[in-house]
């Protein structure tokens, strides 16, 4: 596009300006068969420049489109150069990553989920971790991303949660029995890489328990037909998988996804848990929510749990679990197989209501506050998040 004026910003600006006007118009409701039917229209633009022909251009365009769905839908987004450098790598890593797997450069970590009552392990979460050949090591941030996106890396799915599988059948041969969770995208649920009955077939191949194996539904967005899902879920939940719904509190899909799925267990968004006690607002809402858990009687886990203090605010709002650095880092099988022997982890003992800001992490501000014992994960002397990079650890 261009209308020949010499200001780009000016340019950028009143294209941008009649963009948005076009998304409101496309996104008033439509009457069909008497009833409102809204959309939400996302918008890419993109400038003509010298040499660029009319396919990279219209290219571009599209790029700025889909970063434009990326962000949330019902926007406009004007196109980058960085974001073809973004598709390019991205391309490039998924290319890799399943390179990585068949070279067996991954690593299956698992990190305890501990009471939040009396610090007992009752079940772990399976992780995946890449140290590529050059001893460059992903996060799952960076990975997964491109795994949930691609569909070259369905593989790395169905790796994962064989493994985990695996690895908990053999624990649970040598009396180290403890459930497993495995995060499964709900679109992955529904897609011809875990075709109906794969689940069940393994769980029967290793010979683990069904009740031994949590699936973490994870984004159940817009685009997955809750009908198939639900249909899906309500399968595994009969022949005895537990159901845990990811990522709750993000976003109003999982509400929507509550009240249609057929879940045991809601796992907090690490969001809300990570401000918990600084902030009074985000501790009434993750109250609230907490609240929704007990009343339709699930079982509920904090993920991020990074500081005593937030053990001892979750805890007084009626969470029954928590996972995060608090207790322990994702584990390799050997230091797993060691933290279920010993089968707890201490737990802070402190007031029924969480001090809010103020306090050096792990100290309370009230007399009595957290019991001694509670170990303090710490590289360099700064307390590590449960978002930080973790090693993949000797084994």
């Amino acid at each position: 596009m261009g209308d020949g004026t010499r200001d780009r910003e000016a340019r950028e600006r009143h294209i941008l300006e009649l963009a948005d006007r076009l998304r409101v118009t496309l996104s008033q409701p439509y009457l069909i068969d008497g009833n409102d039917v809204r959309v939400n229209a996302s918008i890419g633009v993109a400038f003509a420049e010298p040499a660029l022909g009319a396919g990279e251009l219209l290219r571009n365009a599209d790029l700025a489109m889909y970063r434009a769905k990326a962000a949330g839908k019902g926007r406009v987004e004007l196109y980058r150069p960085q974001m073809q450098q973004d598709v390019a790598r991205r391309a490039e890593l998924a290319t890799r990553l399943r390179a990585a797997l068949h070279d067996g450069e991954f690593a299956l970590l698992h990190q305890p989920v501990v009471s939040l009552q009396d610090g007992r392990i009752t079940s772990v979460c399976a992780q995946a971790r890449w140290r590529s050949s050059q001893g460059v090591l992903f996060t799952p941030a960076e990975f997964l991303r491109v795994a949930e996106d691609s569909e070259k890396t369905a593989e790395l799915g169905r790796w994962l949660l064989e493994e985990a599988v695996e690895q908990a059948a053999e624990r649970q041969a040598t009396g180290a029995a403890v459930p497993v969770a495995v995060r499964i995208g709900a679109r992955r649920l529904l897609d011809r890489s875990l075709p109906l009955g794969s689940i069940e077939a393994l769980l029967t191949r290793y010979g683990l328990p069904s009740g031994s194996l949590v699936v973490e539904v994870a984004e159940a967005d817009a685009r997955v037909c809750l009908d198939e899902l639900e249909r899906r879920l309500t399968a595994l939940k009969r022949v005895g998988v537990r159901i845990a719904l990811d990522g709750f509190g993000n976003g109003c899909a999982a509400i929507t996804a509550l009240r249609r799925l057929p879940v045991d267990v809601l796992k907090l968004d690490r969001t809300l848990v990570e401000g918990v006690v600084e902030s009074a607002r985000l501790h009434k809402i993750t109250g609230g929510l907490l609240r929704i858990a007990g009343d339709l009687g699930m079982q509920s886990v904090a993920e991020g749990v990074d500081l005593p203090e937030q053990v001892v605010a979750l805890r007084a709002m009626g969470c029954t679990h928590g996972q995060g650095m608090a207790f322990s880092a994702p584990l390799d099988e050997y230091r797993l197989r060691r933290a279920l022997r010993a089968g707890r982890y201490p737990v802070p003992d402190g007031p029924a209501e969480p001090v809010y800001a103020g306090g050096a992490p792990g100290v309370s501000n009230s007399p009595g506050g957290y019991a001694s014992g509670m170990a303090s994960m710490l590289r360099n002397g700064v307390v590590l998040r449960s978002h930080d990079e973790t090693p993949v650890p000797p084994t």
